[in-house]
């Protein structure tokens, strides 16, 4: 593990916490929040991605953009038995410039089919993971992907030949996320 790895939960969290106030306005003027509001109030939050962050949606199109920041290396099993739940692999890294930030713990993985989303990312909680990157560090992440489809009803994913793409979002101390894909790998559902 590299010494400019740490858990930073408690800023992680506080983010998090900036971005929910920011992002849950009452409808009061500028987006402002309305303190003393009753507790019984709903909000309703719509997540919304960075500028820059690809959307990823079930069963949509999906071509990688172009080279992201890090270079993305990943070792994952070429072939799963049907009815499993998830498949395991690591990530690893690459900087191509020097970058500051916090990541998720582990890296984003989904798979496509006949070039269409059939799996998303497992959700993750809000704990980070804080790089200090110099051009050409390499740091190295989990990742699992769900095999349970996306399509509504969901359920394991059907028998076939698919494509394993993953993701690492990267949220740097100054500016806006920057994403990276690596990928395709083969992965064949047996």
């Amino acid at each position: 593990m590299s010494a400019c790895r740490k858990n930073v939960g408690p800023t992680a969290t506080l983010l998090l916490t900036v971005v929910l106030a920011a992002g849950c306005g009452s409808g009061a003027p500028g987006g402002a929040t309305e303190l003393g509001a009753s507790p019984q109030k709903k909000v309703t939050m719509t997540p919304t991605l960075g500028t820059g962050i690809t959307a990823l949606e079930c069963g949509q199109p999906f071509r990688p953009p172009g080279p992201g920041v890090l270079t993305l290396t990943g070792r994952f099993p070429a072939t799963v038995a049907v009815g499993e739940r998830t498949v395991a692999g690591t990530v690893e890294a690459t900087s191509r410039v020097a970058l500051r930030g916090v990541v998720t713990p582990r890296a984003e993985v989904f798979l496509v089919r006949q070039g269409r989303v059939a799996t998303l990312p497992v959700p993750q909680d809000s704990l980070g993971v804080r790089w200090d990157l110099s051009p050409e560090t390499t740091e190295s992440l989990p990742a699992e992907a769900a095999l349970s489809s996306c399509d509504p009803g969901g359920g394991p994913v059907a028998p076939g030949s698919y494509e394993l793409y993953v993701r690492v979002v990267l949220s740097p101390d100054d500016g806006p996320g920057v994403e990276s894909f690596g990928g395709p790998w083969p992965l064949e559902v047996r």
